[in-house]
């Protein structure tokens, strides 16, 4: 039986270590929905304690356990695993927990995420008539932990993500001249610069003939404004939840127009 100690947070969704502005563990994982979910305390405990542990199948435990015991894959990526990311980065702040531990911890955190988000990887769905989306992280960034759930959550709704950890701008114009995508979305900290995010626009609109629009998102969203986003990135939009980013390049007609083709069945 889960621990009936709770806590409410909510639903994460679109997406640091610099000491003075964000922890490792708070990497902009934001809102997927406006709404609440209580979440189990003594599972938080446990995904923790694996997290820093010192046996690598400690994690793997848990998280099979949890599943077993009737917790969806779906809300351990979506809201656990970050909660747990968010608890951790905020130890490191209060000088409880070392940065070499909050480091390992969150890898591990990533590796629970990639285990559990195979059933929907691009791999596994397989559907070439799905729409594509690029993921940017830009490089030198440290967050990854709030954009893979993003990815996560765009894959659920029938979206193939390509995801860019810290690519180079000439090799992201390389890329975009290469392939097509309906969209590229940005992971942002609310430690970005804009003039990165501004860079990283400029060659996305400048590498193809009909540039595909432009979304940031994160927990810059946290500290500036969608309006002043957009106005000083030249980016089309600037949201934190994955589905208005959708609904706003318009690929949402695209998923609602062929549902079962676009699900691969």
């Amino acid at each position: 039986m889960p621990d009936q100690r709770r806590i409410n947070v909510q639903t994460p969704s679109a997406t640091s270590t610099q000491r003075n502005t964000e922890s490792p563990g708070q990497d902009g994982a934001a809102p997927a929905r406006d709404m609440q979910v209580e979440l189990d305390e003594g599972l938080l405990a446990r995904l923790e304690d694996a997290a820093l542990s010192s046996e690598r199948v400690a994690c793997r435990d848990v998280v099979q356990d949890a599943l077993a015991t009737g917790f969806a894959a779906e809300l351990l990526v979506d809201c656990y695993i970050p909660e747990v990311s968010r608890r951790l980065g905020e130890q490191w702040c209060a000088d409880q927990i070392g940065f070499a531990n909050v480091t390992i911890g969150v890898s591990r955190l990533q590796s629970m995420l990639r285990d559990l988000g195979l059933e929907w990887s691009g791999d596994v769905i397989g559907n070439p008539a799905a729409p594509t989306i690029m993921l940017i992280i830009p490089q030198d960034a440290h967050h990854t932990l709030g954009a893979m759930v993003v990815g996560s959550q765009l894959r659920r709704l029938g979206v193939s993500v390509r995801m860019m950890l810290g690519i180079r701008l000439e090799d992201l114009a390389t890329r975009l001249q290469r392939s097509s995508f309906q969209a590229v979305f940005i992971s942002s900290s609310s430690g970005e610069k804009l003039e990165t995010l501004s860079r990283i626009v400029d060659v996305v609109k400048a590498s193809a003939v009909n540039a595909p629009p432009v979304v940031v998102g994160g927990s810059l969203l946290d500290v500036e404004t969608s309006e002043n986003v957009t106005a000083l990135t030249g980016a089309d939009y600037a949201t934190k939840i994955p589905s208005e980013a959708l609904e706003l390049c318009g690929i949402s007609k695209i998923l609602h127009s062929e549902p079962q083709r676009m699900r691969g069945s």
